[in-house]
């Protein structure tokens, strides 16, 4: 009953939440107390053991837990965040209904067939967040906008129908029956190109830098935490209930590792090269999304801790990133055209939110991404100086985009110099003095929020130990992993 819950719940409150849309404030507190009330009842769920609800299992793993637990607890604080920033009309329902089809998902990881169909769902769901629009807004979505939105959905619904393909073959397939045994290379290529356009990895990334530079950020986050999350959980699962697909395709997998250390490093460069903060951004996760696939391709207890570590830190540095971002969009007090590159002097929680959600993805000590990229590089060793040199390569390149993140917008001389003040001549009144200029301060609850994530991050970062022993615990159950890592 309860793995029945943990998918109505957030799907009912989203419904209501749709028809109590124009009542901002109060769908936020009501959104607020039912994501945390969701977190509450996933810590309360069993975990491993499977029920059947029509001819469909249902079971919650540790590993599911841990990010189920985590997705609504950071939605909470974006929600929050929205409390001060401006959002779409619909986008607290809409989050709410993405936390339960994600909750479905993962609940029903055995049934692959049906979590590829999930996804595409879910994508179109994500659709309707990226085109909305503020309550009364007066403009028409911009044609940019409905440009990204498209992309997304085609390459999302591609991803879907590959996935789809693959699974449907997999199951056809039986050893030393089928000619050349090309199925398992086949399939495992087909699932690979799918997890690559939902995670956004090069070459299929072209996406993700579109969505974060077009729609809101919050969005972005949603995207980027629940739905490409939920699809590494959902290729972990294939790996562990197709074990053929590691088995008989051993130089697949070793092919996969370098093209993951390519696609970080690939993902920094662009990073570099752009000139707008949120094109920076999103080549950051791109590059992230890299050095998870490097993991994960690597088929052993230390890569995959490290994934998924590298996971649950996108987590939390993703959701930072983005609403720092917002919050240094927002006006400040100067005119629109006047150029703001001393915003971290203006607005410090949002200027050090924006730098050390960065350091988080590129793995900077002390933050939490520190013990997820150490794992990497341990593994990486293990394959040979170029591949570690590649991985630390595309790691000095994220942080030399983000250093020009803090060159360029956050660390520069303040644009409003002081003036000496004019002398007040005879017979002139207070109409004739110019006016006096006030710079807004940060908001108030938005930087609440920043510190928040911020500190969850630093805290992880200071302690990983907890968080890799349970994620351990979870690997070591995988009966597809390798236990060697020297090559």
């Amino acid at each position: 009953m309860s793995y029945v819950l943990l998918i109505t719940f957030p799907l009912a409150l989203g419904a209501s939440c749709f028809l109590l849309r124009h009542e901002m404030r109060l769908v936020m507190g009501v959104a607020i107390a039912a994501l945390i009330a969701h977190c509450a009842l996933v810590l309360l769920s069993p975990v491993d053991q499977p029920v059947q609800l029509l001819g469909l299992t249902l079971n919650l793993d540790p590993l599911g837990r841990l990010f189920l637990a985590g997705f609504p607890a950071v939605t909470a604080l974006m929600m929050l965040a929205t409390w001060r920033l401006p959002h779409g009309e619909h986008f607290v329902s809409i989050a709410l209904v993405i936390i339960g089809v994600a909750s479905a998902m993962i609940v029903l990881l055995q049934e692959p067939l049906i979590v590829a169909l999930l996804l595409v769902s879910a994508s179109l769901i994500s659709v309707l967040a990226i085109v909305d629009l503020p309550s009364r807004a007066s403009q028409l979505v911009e044609p940019n906008v409905i440009a990204s939105a498209l992309k997304y959905l085609v390459l999302m619904a591609l991803a879907g129908a590959l996935a789809y393909l693959g699974f449907v073959l997999i199951n056809v397939y039986r050893p030393g029956i089928t000619p050349d045994q090309i199925a398992p290379r086949l399939v495992l290529a087909l699932i690979v190109a799918a997890f690559g356009l939902r995670m956004a990895l090069v070459p299929f990334h072209s996406w993700l830098p579109d969505l974060v530079e077009d729609a809101s950020p919050l969005v972005s986050a949603i995207i980027v935490v629940v739905l490409n999350t939920t699809g590494l959980l959902f290729l972990i699962s294939v790996l562990q209930f197709f074990p053929t697909l590691v088995s008989e395709n051993e130089r697949g997998l070793a092919l996969l590792t370098w093209l993951g250390a390519i696609a970080a490093l690939v993902g920094a460069v662009l990073a570099l090269v752009q000139d707008r903060p949120r094109r920076i951004a999103g080549y950051l996760v791109v590059y992230n999304a890299g050095m998870i696939l490097f993991g994960l391709a690597t088929i052993t207890p230390v890569g995959l801790m490290g994934a998924v570590f590298e996971a649950f830190n996108q987590m939390l540095a993703v959701p930072l990133l983005m609403v720092s971002l917002m919050l240094l969009e927002q006006p400040d007090g100067r005119p629109p055209k006047a150029m703001r590159r001393d915003m971290l002097w203006r607005w410090p929680v949002a200027g050090s939110g924006l730098l050390c959600s960065g350091a988080a993805l590129i793995g900077l000590p002390p933050l939490s991404g520190f013990a997820s990229k150490m794992l990497l590089y341990q593994v990486a060793a293990h394959y040979g100086a170029p591949m570690l040199v590649l991985l630390i390569g595309a790691t000095l390149l994220a942080l030399l985009a983000l250093a020009r993140i803090a060159r360029d917008w956050l660390i520069g001389a303040p644009e409003d110099q002081p003036v000496a003040e004019a002398p007040v001549l005879l017979g002139a009144t207070e109409l004739d003095l110019p006016p006096q200029r006030r710079l807004a301060p940060e908001p108030f609850v938005a930087a609440i929020v920043v510190l928040a994530l911020l500190g969850i991050s630093l805290a992880i970062g200071l302690y990983p130990q907890p968080l890799i022993e349970t994620i351990a615990d979870v690997i070591r159950g995988l009966t597809f992993v390798r236990v060697d890592v020297v090559r």
